[in-house]
């Protein structure tokens, strides 16, 4: 399709993007040669029946925008409908071109936000809309794609595309408009809207700002119930370094009843600066995709690592690639393409370049949890000495310390679990030799694999996980940015008297992502993979009946529908159950349908043959989690358009159907995955730095989530783990996961289980172990984890061949 030369007294210049209603031009108003954005809208590519509603809403939109004046609010110049036999039934907006990044460009890069400019982007977005409100404007849209980042700082609120103008009668409540993950209750509902949806919308925006998270999401269903129903995790359980002063503005910005938000824009905005107020203009509000991000936060202490440069304060700006400009107004539906290249987005105010310097972490009460009794973060660090040069070895051990109090960890999102993994470097690599840099994110890097590979472990059998080693590097191991939410903690880089640098991250994990990930497997994969504590229990029910029989008599189960739903269950990787009265354990879910099918029979007139289908009249498909008796799936929807030759048919095809649908998405949805938390009591120690030791390989194994340090002593220590492990006997599993390789690396079994319960075991240390043979072998190799590990891995972190014979052996 050609571009017009003129539309309206307007000169098209060029076409910047296409929607499904119309297309939006550049264009030059020749008399005052003035740049514009020019909105177009076709009748002919309209429903017929809705093209007069559309065109006038399209027009309300000039109207509703047109009664606007505000530096933070895209301007809208003119409304016109071309008229001619040439016209096409065009309408047209001209409005004001703005050259800029939309807000979702910088969520979609991973882009870190820091608090005062998420101050400055809302309190501009929440001015206009105090300035829309108060003129009877209500935009109902509100999301990133709407908000534009300008080079000067500036911010324009666009596309009032489903603006209402309070005394239309055009946009009636039953009418749902805008963006599901940005959508009020009340939009949701179709219910009569006004400014304070607009309020919620900005809430989620701002919620977005502070997590680089959505707070809703999933299918439109999905999403609709828990903007209807639940709350999502606050800022500050995301991200550490979001002040919780800042939870109960997102709440109230949030709330599901409009009478409970605040009542204007206005008001949202003394609070937010409110709890803005005293905030460090360093902090980094969003920590999204920190595969290269260095934390700092009021709450931490920094150190400088030998021969790196000192810490330097972040960069306040939206760190982002050159992007072209985007019209302010996209057609509906349509990204705009960008031609050009705008100018860079300028700093509010200035600051120094982050330093990539190393951080040495010192944990606060208001930050400890799973990891702060972690190996490197055992104990408060002491006065800072100075720092020794590059070539001393730094001492791996910690020093004595009392018992560590433990703040709980927060309340996490079912889907998100916090996980620590210690990170190994060969400082002799020629790669690393002499550069701090190399070293720490080397570290980083392999820290984060280790957190993936922890993750896995919560699903899959530690054999299994090395035999599938390269496979699982491909979709999950080098793609940490893709299933680590956050990074919470670092630790400093220290040299080990195994000669392996080390260092702890601990991280937010979105672990039900790993868990797809696997699901996403092919059938033998995910068959070897599941085990079961990632693998429910599945009891399954399918009965049927006639419509037209007995309306009291009971449904016949099928054995036939059932069998083949529980090959569907079965061929996806998870158990079924037989659920009877004799069952040791009963299933953790039951699957029960009922259908009811009715002949219908028809006679060819050609031949004369009767032919008879059945057909379903209603189906109810529901599942129950027995644990806590909740329906969590209900369907009565019936398949459309499908009959079957014979009752049998009918009914293989009905558990084929519910197979397929329960295996891929309800499960991954609904079950949920536990660590276990296990008191660990080790006793006849000879010495805190055995302890010490003992505590570092304890913190490394891949079935240890996390590891706390309650007391360290000359002769016993106490630590609280979380571990993954399928075992239902803790003792067990304590054995598996950490006793079983240690005494692989120290070729005896110098632990043993002296007692265990449901949720604590005592280790004893055999005394014949104590020898210096022995405890040099346990200090000197390679922590047991990497000894224990795929070759590939061992291999990629150690390039000294003599540590590489003996971690092989």
């Amino acid at each position: 399709m050609s571009i017009p030369a003129k539309l309206g007294k307007y000169d098209i210049l060029r076409e910047l993007g296409q929607g499904a209603m119309g297309i939006v031009y550049e264009g030059r108003d020749p008399v005052i040669d003035r740049r514009v954005a020019i909105k177009t809208l076709k009748r002919e590519q309209l429903e017929r029946s809705e093209a007069d509603e559309v065109i006038a809403r399209f027009k309300r939109e000039a109207q509703a925008a047109g009664r606007l004046n505000h530096p933070n609010v895209v301007a809208i110049y003119e409304y016109g409908e071309m008229s001619g036999e040439e016209a096409d039934g065009t309408a047209f907006i001209a409005m004001e071109f703005v050259q800029g990044r939309e807000l979702k460009d910088a969520f979609d890069s991973d882009e870190r936000i820091a608090l005062p400019l998420v101050g400055r982007i809302m309190g501009q977005l929440l001015d206009a809309l105090e300035h829309a409100h108060r003129n009877g404007v209500v935009h109902r849209d509100i999301k990133p794609a709407n908000i534009i980042l300008l080079a000067d700082g500036t911010v324009k609120v666009a596309d009032f595309g489903v603006a209402r103008i309070e005394s239309s009668n055009l946009t009636q409540a039953g009418t749902v408009m805008g963006t599901p993950s940005y959508m009020s209750p009340e939009q949701f509902m179709g219910q009569t809207v006004d400014g304070r949806s607009d309020l919620f919308s900005a809430g989620v925006v701002l919620y977005q700002l502070l997590t680089g998270e959505k707070p809703f999401t999933g299918a439109l269903t999905t999403i609709m119930h828990k903007v209807l129903k639940e709350d999502p995790p606050w800022p500050s359980v995301l991200n550490v370094h979001v002040p919780a002063r800042l939870d109960a503005v997102v709440k109230r910005a949030m709330a599901k009843r409009p009478e409970d938000r605040f009542q204007s824009a206005a008001d949202f905005r003394r609070a937010l600066d409110a709890a803005l107020t005293g905030a460090p203009a360093d902090e980094d509000a969003t920590m999204v995709n920190l595969g290269d991000a260095t934390l700092s936060d009021a709450t931490l202490a920094t150190a400088t690592m030998a021969g790196a440069p000192p810490a330097a304060q972040a960069d306040a700006t939206l760190q982002q690639p050159a992007r072209p400009p985007v019209s302010a107004a996209p057609a509906s539906g349509a990204a705009a393409p960008r031609p050009d290249t705008p100018p860079t987005m300028p700093p509010p105010a200035a600051r120094p370049a982050p330093s990539r310097a190393p951080i040495a972490v010192a944990v606060t009460a208001a930050l400890v949890a799973v990891a702060a009794g972690g190996w490197l973060l055992t104990r408060p660090a002491p006065e800072a000495p100075a720092a020794p040069p590059p070539t001393a070895p730094v001492a791996a051990e910690p020093a004595t310390a009392a018992p560590v109090a433990v703040t709980p960890a927060p309340a996490l999102d079912p889907g998100v679990a916090v996980i620590s993994a210690i990170g190994l470097a060969d400082p002799s690599d020629p790669k690393l030799a002499d550069n701090p840099a190399a070293v720490t994110q080397a570290l980083r890097e392999d820290a984060r694999r280790q957190i993936l590979e922890k993750a896995v472990a919560l699903f899959v059998d530690p054999k299994s996980v090395n035999a599938h080693y390269d496979a699982l590097q491909a979709r999950l191991l080098d793609r940490s940015g893709d299933f680590i939410q956050a990074v919470l903690e670092e630790g400093p880089p220290q040299l080990g008297k195994d000669g392996l640098m080390a260092g702890q991250v601990r991280a937010a994990v979105k672990v039900r992502q790993v868990q797809k990930s696997l699901n996403q497997m092919s059938q033998d994969e995910r068959v070897d993979f599941i085990r079961n504590n990632g693998d429910p229990k599945i009891a399954v029910a399918v009965a049927s009946r006639w419509a037209e029989g007995d309306p009291n008599a009971p449904a016949q189960r099928s054995a036939l529908a059932e069998n083949t739903l529980k090959q569907h269950i079965q061929g996806f990787g998870f158990r079924t159950w037989n659920d009877d009265a004799n069952a040791a354990q009963n299933a953790d879910f039951t699957v029960d349908s009922e259908v009811r099918f009715k002949r219908l029979s028809a006679r060819l007139p050609a031949s004369g043959l009767v032919v008879e289908k059945v057909v379903l009249t209603s189906w109810t498909v529901r599942c129950t989690d027995r644990k806590t008796g909740e329906e969590v799936y209900l369907n009565t929807a019936v398949p459309e358009g499908t009959s079957w030759a014979s009752e049998e048919k009918a009914l293989a095809d009905i558990g084929r159907r519910v197979g397929e649908q329960f295996s891929r998405d309800f499960f991954l949805s609904h079950f949920h995955f536990t660590a276990r938390r296990v008191a660990l009591q080790l006793t006849g120690l000879p010495g805190e730095d055995v302890a010490g030791s003992l505590l570092r390989e304890i913190a490394s194994m891949r079935a240890v989530l996390g590891a706390e340090v309650k007391m360290l002593g000359r002769d016993s220590a106490a630590f609280v783990v979380d571990m993954s492990g399928g075992l239902a006997d803790t003792g067990q599993n304590v054995q598996a996961g950490i006793l079983m390789p240690l005494s692989r690396k120290l070729g005896r079994n110098c632990l043993s289980v002296a007692a265990s319960s449901q949720d604590a075991v005592t280790l004893a240390f055999d005394a014949g172990c104590a020898t210096p043979d022995m405890l040099a072998r346990l200090q000197t190799l390679p922590p047991a984890a990497l000894m224990e590990a795929a070759p590939s891995r061992r291999q990629a972190v150690v390039s000294n061949p003599d540590t590489l014979k003996k971690i092989s052996m």
